[in-house]
């Protein structure tokens, strides 16, 4: 895959490092990237190709604590758009659209209500949305719900749970990839069947507990949390994508959040699950574009 350097990381105002990896073609629109959870900014390594194709200068972020970011341990969600802003600023991007995965769903919509003068487009991809609303754990594979059901009724035993998942990671990313594996639907299997993306998710899963554990704890300790904002605050225009077979992000989750959101886009692919994205990465950027 072609890419640019992997490791990059700008000082902020508070003096805190952020960094950032850059895919794609170096001289297109630019289009900032925000991970999931837990993951990095190498997970866009797995959009670089599409990226190149199409034109998109892709800029992926570590939030704070994750691969090259320093921490922030009182952070909130609403602090964020600061951060990117700030990133911007240094790349001499006036304008730049923001596309998030999964965990990123509130890090995108608090930068589409801080910083809107600055999105050129807004878009969710198999987003992860407020997990205490009515319906949206339905049709979520076992081991999610278990999970998040866990969190919502002890963030202290969520943060338990997170730091026994990064002891994993850490000392073997292939067992916890193969883990995750077991649980997603064949078409989601299919897009890892080759050794690059495989290796590229690999890298991905221990990046992200490169500083150890505290930054996934925070970061699902916000998302169970109060956000600052409601879903009914984001008038933004907005692309929701989602696979119709996603089963971590079930279609009864992005449901409610489209029925939320008061300017919404939204795409539902029949054939496609969790990663379904990436196949179709290139109308995604179309849309971005």
């Amino acid at each position: 895959m072609l890419t640019s350097s992997l490791e990059r990381t700008v000082q902020l105002a508070d003096g805190r490092a952020l960094g950032y990896a850059e895919f794609g073609d170096p001289r297109g629109t630019p289009v900032m990237f925000f991970h999931g959870l837990p993951s990095s900014r190498l997970a866009a390594t797995m959009l670089g190709d599409p990226a190149r194709r199409l034109g998109v200068r892709l800029i992926s972020l570590d939030r704070p604590g994750f691969g090259l970011s320093d921490d922030a341990p009182q952070r909130r969600i609403l602090d964020w758009p600061r951060d990117v802003e700030q990133l911007a600023d240094q790349l001499g991007l006036d304008h730049f659209a923001v596309m998030g995965i999964s965990g990123a769903l509130p890090y995108v919509f608090a930068c589409a209500l801080r910083i809107p003068g600055r999105l050129s487009a807004t878009a969710i991809v198999s987003g992860l949305g407020p997990l205490g609303a009515p319906g949206v754990l339905e049709g979520m594979n076992r081991e999610s719900r278990t999970l998040y059901r866990l969190a919502l009724r002890s963030p202290r035993l969520g943060r338990v749970w997170m730091r026994m998942f990064a002891t994993a990671a850490t000392a073997s990313p292939a067992l916890v990839f193969r883990q995750q594996m077991s649980y997603l639907p064949e078409v989601d299997q299919a897009v890892f069947a080759g050794p690059e993306m495989r290796e590229a998710r690999l890298r991905d899963i221990a990046e992200a507990f490169r500083q150890g554990p505290a930054a996934a704890c925070r970061d699902a300790e916000l998302h169970v949390s109060d956000w600052g904002f409601t879903l009914a605050d984001v008038t933004a225009n907005v692309i929701h994508w989602q696979g119709a077979l996603d089963r971590h992000h079930p279609v009864a989750m992005g449901r409610y959040v489209v029925e939320a959101l008061p300017n919404v886009q939204s795409i539902v692919v029949p054939d496609s699950g969790t990663f379904g994205f990436i196949e179709h990465a290139d109308e995604l950027f179309e849309l971005l574009l």
